[in-house]
């Protein structure tokens, strides 16, 4: 028997069956759970997967209507010139996004400016010791000929040439494709497109500013189908989207309105099975491999709606390794040990004294993303058929 007494945080994946735009997330949710009503505690965190909750919301964007809004806001005619600064390596995320940048100038350019060694997410481009054996800088400009594809650093996760792959995406619907290397927003300028799209995903407004001192027309993925008076749209336009039906051209957004979304399913939980959690609509974890230094994080952000109750509230807490050995060796016993940090514990949840000594080595992070991050690794991004985790223990 799970206890607050024998076990700390736990997570598991709840099954859900199959997930289609005939249903609706709030009452899979609340059925999940009417039909296993022991899987819920007062106090658990229920994290929904923001992919099954787009579907549920019919969130999704044909290719070509992505196509005519980035020609309309870009004012861009089918000759010209579209640059395209700093995409994620990734088929999924943003190989059909490439495909409609492509069909905007079908008698025009495609200039794609790649990030090296890697790119944002940590995805390799170029080898650090080819880089090393070359003497190239990080303030370098690599065109596609300074590495031919003898000496291409492949994917080490899919085996794949992504400038091979991005430059095939664009010969399909363009005359002109140019793919280099840099990490330099100047190269882009220099070369004088008639458009640039900034791509990547966490650091866009950076990258935007730098662009715009120097470079009007240009905008972010997330300007590109975020317009709310529409009834398909996320607030976080094109981040966040991923491939849905590649033969139809269907992309699916990240899901919308979801804080609003999340207490309306902590409201239903609350009045239908008589418990009291807290809700979040999960993106990708803040995960970053140890041995290929891919971080995970494609989502825009790894919380997409989160409940009152935890949002944007720190889990903090006390130093419990330094505080045992600092009563052990003041030669008291356990039972005492514990109940002195219990005690200290409870002291820190009133002040919330986030630089006492007694809190060193907890780092306060917001709940959302911990939380988020977990249930991402248990559910395995859907693969297992558990699109919702429930996270107890936690708060």
């Amino acid at each position: 028997m799970f206890t607050k007494e024998n076990v700390g945080v736990i997570a598991y994946g709840v099954k859900t069956g199959i997930i289609t735009f005939d249903d609706k997330i709030s009452d899979v949710v609340v059925n999940t759970f009417k039909k296993n009503p022991d899987l819920l505690q007062n106090k658990d965190i229920i994290c929904i997967g923001e992919a099954v909750t787009a579907i549920t919301q019919h969130n999704v964007v044909y290719l070509n209507d992505v196509k005519v809004e980035i020609k309309n806001k870009l004012n861009l005619k089918d000759n010209q010139v579209v640059g395209v600064l700093f995409p994620i390596l990734s088929r999924n995320r943003f190989s059909m996004i490439l495909k409609a940048i492509s069909k905007c100038v079908p008698k025009g350019k495609v200039i794609v400016q790649l990030s090296f060694p890697t790119d944002e997410q940590g995805n390799p481009i170029l080898a650090k010791d080819y880089m090393i054996k070359n003497n190239i800088k990080y303030e370098a400009q690599i065109s596609e000929k300074d590495i031919p594809k003898s000496k291409r650093y492949l994917h080490p996760e899919t085996g794949l040439d992504y400038i091979q792959v991005y430059r095939d995406i664009v010969a399909k619907h363009c005359p002109k494709a140019e793919i280099y290397l840099s990490n330099m927003v100047d190269h882009m300028i220099s070369k004088k497109p008639n458009a640039i799209i900034v791509a990547n995903v966490h650091a866009r407004e950076e990258v935007l500013a730098k662009v715009k001192k120097k470079f009007k027309n240009v905008i972010t993925l997330q300007n590109i189908c975020s317009n709310p008076k529409l009834k398909v749209y996320s607030e976080y336009g094109l981040l966040g989207s991923n491939i849905l039906d590649p033969e139809r051209e269907i992309l699916k957004l990240a899901p919308h309105a979801t804080d609003k979304l999340a207490l309306e399913i902590q409201k239903r939980i609350k009045k239908e099975l008589k418990k009291d959690v807290e809700i979040i609509i999960k993106g990708d974890g803040g995960y970053k491999d140890p041995e290929s230094g891919i971080y995970e994080l494609a989502d825009p952000v790894s919380a997409f709606g989160v409940t009152p109750g935890i949002k944007n509230k720190n889990r903090i807490g006390v130093k419990t390794k330094y505080l045992m050995q600092k009563l052990y060796a003041e030669g008291k016993k356990k039972e005492e040990i514990l109940k002195l940090i219990e005690k200290e514990k409870q002291k820190f949840l009133k002040e919330k004294k986030k630089d006492s000594f007694n809190a060193q080595g907890t780092t306060p992070r917001k709940i959302e993303n911990l939380v988020s991050a977990l249930a991402d690794l248990v559910s395995g991004s859907a693969d297992a058929n558990t699109p919702i985790v429930v996270v107890r223990g936690f708060i």
